[in-house]
């Protein structure tokens, strides 16, 4: 655009000098100046038609204008159209509108020359020598134009790409974030359903069995209700864990056996199961596996105390250098929601554990012939439950 005004005021002050000295005002040629600097404004956006013949009437005011007088000065005018061009067309019109341009710009230099060659025969050499060098640096011009107006095109073109670029990395960003709250927000749906609900539920039955027998044995309900209030302490305590675990990213220190012996333990006591545990291999265990294989069996003792109906559990771990292998067996009923036909919520939830470790988890089960799970997790894994 700054393009423009210059060659226009150029042009312009050509035309008043010319009037000055000749002592007339060219109206023509200030009428096709103002004209072209008016189409400026109201450059086409439709389709390819409507911008050709857009930019043939501005070739034709150039060109009757160049027939009315300053030939050597009128044609620039044609670079105009030619920038013009270069944001209306593709880069075979742009070649098509340059091509155009110079053509045209020869014919006026013939007629130029045809009247120049009459009126100064003895400057004949230095007058070639001009119009060489104009024809030149015309072409020259329009080559110039051509690349820098490429240029900017382009480099438009690659600022618009970043900025859609960077849109879709913000939109991007904006997804990953929300992933990440409903994966936090199933983990601690997890650490909730298998610690809490683990507790809670013993509770229940404790109290529960406290209430039916406590007419006929009380002492013996006593028992149960002792035990009752060793399960809410836990309750407290797992509750203060998982408000923990939500401000701060909290590893267990104990080890696996260590965990597993006490998860054990705390169960027999609860239920009066009888219980045996086997724990092979010494091998170091990340704490994101303790805590998974940790939910998983207890989740597992949970749901055989709630519906397994058994009177023996059977837990073993072998952890060797490669993978660490856990089963839960019972002598229970076998078929029941959460065990049997794979509906529950929490074997749902030991499924996810097991899946997040890069693991296997079987589920064998048969009526009246009890319930097998059996977890096999590789300790290369670098899942995060």
């Amino acid at each position: 655009m700054y393009t423009e005004w210059v060659m226009l005021v150029s042009c312009g002050s050509f035309a008043v000098l010319e009037s000055i000295k000749g002592q007339h005002l060219p109206i023509q040629h200030i009428s096709i100046l103002v004209l072209l600097c008016l189409m400026g404004w109201m450059m086409p956006t439709g389709k390819s038609p409507l911008k050709i013949l857009y930019t043939l009437a501005e070739t034709s005011l150039i060109f009757y204008g160049a027939t009315l007088g300053y030939l050597h000065i009128l044609p620039t005018l044609y670079l105009i159209v030619f920038i013009r061009s270069c944001f209306l067309f593709g880069t075979i019109g742009r070649w098509a509108v340059a091509t155009l341009s110079f053509g045209l710009f020869l014919i006026h230099q013939t007629r130029y020359v045809q009247n120049m060659a009459v009126q100064l025969p003895q400057l004949e050499e230095q007058f070639w020598m001009h119009l060489i060098a104009e024809t030149l640096m015309f072409g020259l011009g329009l080559f110039l134009v051509l690349k820098l107006i490429n240029t900017l095109l382009s480099e438009r073109q690659v600022q618009d790409e970043l900025t859609t670029a960077h849109e879709q990395l913000r939109h991007y960003a904006f997804q990953a974030e929300e992933l990440a709250a409903v994966q936090e927000r199933n983990r601690i749906a997890r650490d909730i359903h298998d610690s809490l609900g683990h507790a809670l539920t013993a509770l229940n039955v404790q109290l529960q069995t406290a209430v039916m027998i406590w007419q006929e044995q009380p002492a013996r309900a006593e028992s149960f209700v002792q035990q009752a209030r060793r399960l809410g302490t836990i309750a407290m305590q797992e509750v203060r864990k998982s408000v923990q675990a939500l401000r701060e990213d909290h590893q267990t220190e104990q080890s696996l056996t260590e965990m597993i012996a006490s998860l054990v333990d705390n169960f027999r006591q609860g239920s009066g199961i009888e219980t045996q545990m086997q724990i092979t291999g010494n091998e170091s265990v990340s704490p994101t596996i303790v805590k998974a294989l940790y939910r998983i069996v207890q989740e597992a003792l949970t749901n055989i105390y709630k519906h397994a109906q058994a009177t023996a559990v059977a837990v073993e771990i072998e952890t060797t250098a490669e993978r660490v292998r856990l089963r839960v067996v019972d002598n229970g009923r076998g078929v029941d929601q959460d065990c049997g036909n794979g509906t529950g919520y929490g074997l749902q939830v030991m499924q996810e554990r097991v899946a997040a470790l890069g693991g296997k988890f079987v589920l064998e089960t048969e009526p009246e012939k009890g319930c097998r799970i059996q977890v096999e997790v590789p300790l290369s894994t670098e899942a995060t439950v």
